[in-house]
């Protein structure tokens, strides 16, 4: 089977598509999986500019955040069947951990970690597969690859926060959303909201955090949040 993806040729330059990848059969605990959708995030972009050390495996695929259906199972795998909407991630769930993989084209062996969402096909180990829950969006279940664990789980299993600690957001990104949907979760009320967005700013007054501020100018920063903290610290800031 052929297929094609983003590949990662060298730090600090754009990705290539590369339309003749190919691999012939599943090792056992691999999932084919046709790709709908996929996300980026930070530590993927520092990758690409270099600033994760050195990379021993390019040229390689990339992407550890997406969502499609399930084309073809390996031996030896239960959690997924084909025809099943899932979501990837690089969080390890239950299931056979395989591992990388080594992928032929005419340009060569492109290497590939056990979740890659950079292509239109991915080989993906079994624990890194997710079922979407039913009725639930295809596009909308790929924050569950990273971003919704990442932000939530800072908040629910690191810092567990009392009633009373005072938490300081900067960034409404994916990861900022999630930290900030959790707190609501928990009924947080001491929270303050900081971005350059204001229509970021909006979403989280809609969830009736109204402590925020739209700051363009890091030299201000401080006096600023002072200002509506009356001078002093949080206790925690994400």
């Amino acid at each position: 089977m052929n297929f094609k993806g983003a590949i990662l040729t060298k730090v600090k330059k754009p990705l290539q598509i590369v339309n003749n990848l190919k691999f012939t059969n599943l090792k056992r605990g691999q999932v084919l999986v046709k790709m709908f959708h996929s996300s980026i995030c930070r530590s993927q972009i520092m990758e690409i500019e270099g600033k994760r050390g050195k990379d021993k495996y390019i040229p390689h695929l990339l992407g550890h955040e997406g969502s499609g259906v399930v084309e073809k199972v390996g031996n030896g795998v239960s959690k997924v069947l084909p025809g099943d909407k899932v979501f990837l991630s690089w969080i390890k769930g239950k299931g056979i951990e395989t591992g990388g993989t080594k992928i032929k084209s005419n340009r060569g062996i492109i290497n590939a970690g056990p979740v890659t969402t950079f292509s239109n096909y991915s080989i993906i180990s079994e624990n890194r597969c997710f079922l979407i829950p039913r009725k639930f969006p295809i596009k909308k279940s790929v924050i569950f690859g990273c971003a919704l664990p990442t932000g939530a789980g800072i908040v629910i299993n690191e810092i567990k926060p009392k009633p009373k600690d005072s938490i300081c957001i900067i960034g409404l990104g994916g990861v900022g959303l999630s930290v900030l949907m959790a707190c609501k979760m928990l009924k947080l009320k001491n929270i303050i909201v900081v971005d350059v967005d204001k229509k970021k700013i909006n979403i989280a007054k809609k969830l009736g955090y109204k402590k925020n501020i739209i700051l363009k100018n890091k030299k201000i920063a401080k006096s600023k949040i002072f200002r509506v903290t009356k001078g002093k610290y949080f206790d925690y800031t994400i």
